[in-house]
């Protein structure tokens, strides 16, 4: 009995522990083979995250493609 009370003070401890958010850029899922098709479908997309997101760029990967990415 003592150890499941010492177990759920623990697990209660850890769920009520402060939680960093971390304010990270999202990836948008797709790549493309130009910068222009990168950042034209970032001016005309319609991102429904709640307005989390404000703004995009386009960055170049390793592999050449680019990548969109929503930033606020």
């Amino acid at each position: 009995m003592k150890t499941m009370m010492i177990a759920a003070l623990a697990v209660g401890g850890f769920l009520l522990a402060p939680v960093a958010v971390a304010n990270a850029d999202a990836q948008v899922e797709g790549s493309y083979a130009t910068v222009a098709a990168c950042e034209a479908d970032g001016a005309g997309g319609q991102f429904t995250d709640g307005g989390a997101y404000a703004n995009f760029y386009c960055q170049q990967g390793d592999d050449g493609l680019f990548y969109l990415f929503l930033t606020n």
